[in-house]
């Protein structure tokens, strides 16, 4: 945990939404940063003075302002999780494409190789398509059903296993 993780992930900690193992990385990054104790009580601070205040104590030009900025830092945030989204959806291609190339080949792990053969036979999601492939027939499109449905492989290995030959 670092610095700036600390700032995106300050407002969970204080309201108590995160995740224990979070809380307990953020916990240990805080008690040896002086800086971060400071923005945390200072982060805090201005969340109980900010709900003591009433709306109609605020001038109407600030309220329009503010809310100018919230939208567009609030459209800034939402645009980086898509950038985030299509980076992972992209690696998972990547990672499919992968698997799909060591299976062709021969080159799965042998508890791959039993995991993928077992499943071939049996899964109606993806089974008809994973047999059209071991005639060595290369994979034009793997609709995302399949593709999501066949990532799923790789999470299955034990620990530290590699998931291809060489």
């Amino acid at each position: 945990m670092n610095c700036k993780e600390l700032v995106y992930l300050l407002g969970d900690y204080l309201d108590g939404s995160m995740e224990e193992h979070l809380r307990a990385e953020l916990d240990t990054h805080i008690e040896m940063c002086e800086s971060c104790i400071h923005f945390r009580n200072t982060y805090d601070k201005t969340r109980i003075i900010c709900r003591q205040v009433q709306l109609n104590e605020i001038p109407e030009e600030f309220r329009e302002r503010l809310r100018s900025f919230v939208t567009a830092k609030g459209g800034e945030y939402s645009r980086e999780i898509e950038k985030y989204r299509r980076m992972a959806a992209e690696d998972r291609r990547k990672q499919v494409e992968s698997l799909l190339r060591a299976f062709r080949e021969q080159r799965l792990s042998p508890s791959l190789t039993l995991l993928f053969d077992t499943h071939r036979d049996r899964c109606e999601k993806c089974g008809a398509f994973i047999r059209t492939l071991n005639g060595g027939e290369e994979a034009k499109h793997v609709p995302l059903e399949i593709e999501e449905h066949l990532a799923e492989f790789l999470d299955a290995l034990p620990p530290g296993e590699e998931p291809f030959r060489a």
